[in-house]
């Protein structure tokens, strides 16, 4: 079978990206093309490998896998980023969201559910343990006290923006709630145009600094799932 991601792993440690290494490429779908040891090493790294998928560790000598994620997302939205980390505090969750990660995994968790979680990143859709949604939900937004940037928008396009935030194509969304496709496409382009949005990351940006993270989770189905 012919490997369809491509992708490089990040931490400063090699015997745990050996063990990555080992649970990624057992699968047959996934190759590992490239490691590195340092945020600034996988900003170099994935420009020259332009892989599919990063899993990135967050704490790391020189730049942490925080700041490596959102560089990497800015100048490749193609790449989806995967955190693998061992602190899952809601703080550190908010800034790998707000960086651009599709997700998040504890490294305690990795041998039973990084496959999977690659899988639902590779498919474009957002992952997250259900003790860290658990623990978003109850947690007081670290944003809360900021101006909140989305109280111009209206209900239903709240609900569309954190659909798509979440990695829901239009079709989908127009399922979820009940419009056409072209009526979410022409929300969808109005909300960008309203909040001068131009990626998905912007949008999972703005929603993590106006303080809608928990809710976004919510209306994206992640509350109490067993991920």
């Amino acid at each position: 079978m012919s490997y369809s991601c491509r992708v490089v792993l990040v931490d400063d440690h090699a015997v745990v990206r050996t063990g990555i290494k080992l649970l990624v490429e057992l699968t047959e779908r996934y190759t590992v093309v490239g490691e590195a040891s340092s945020g600034e090493a996988a900003i170099k790294r994935v420009a020259s490998l332009e892989p599919d998928l990063v899993v990135m560790d967050i704490r790391m000598p020189g730049m942490d896998g925080v700041a490596a994620t959102r560089r990497i997302v800015k100048r490749h939205p193609d790449v989806r980023v995967l955190v693998l980390t061992a602190y899952d505090e809601p703080e550190y969750v908010e800034a790998v969201i707000e960086a651009g990660a599709m997700g998040c995994l504890s490294k305690r968790r990795a041998r039973s559910d990084l496959v999977s979680a690659l899988d639902t990143v590779a498919a474009g859709r957002m992952t997250f343990p259900a003790h860290v949604v658990r623990l978003l939900s109850n947690a007081r937004s670290t944003s809360q006290a900021q101006p909140d940037s989305l109280a111009s928008v209206s209900e239903r396009e709240r609900e569309i923006l954190f659909l798509t935030a979440a990695g829901y194509t239009a079709d989908e969304v127009s399922r979820k709630v009940h419009l056409s496709p072209k009526t979410v496409a022409n929300y969808r382009t109005s909300l960008k145009v309203k909040l001068g949005i131009q990626s998905r990351a912007d949008l999972m940006r703005a929603v993590v600094e106006s303080g809608h993270l928990a809710a976004m989770l919510r209306t994206a189905g992640f509350e109490g799932a067993d991920l």
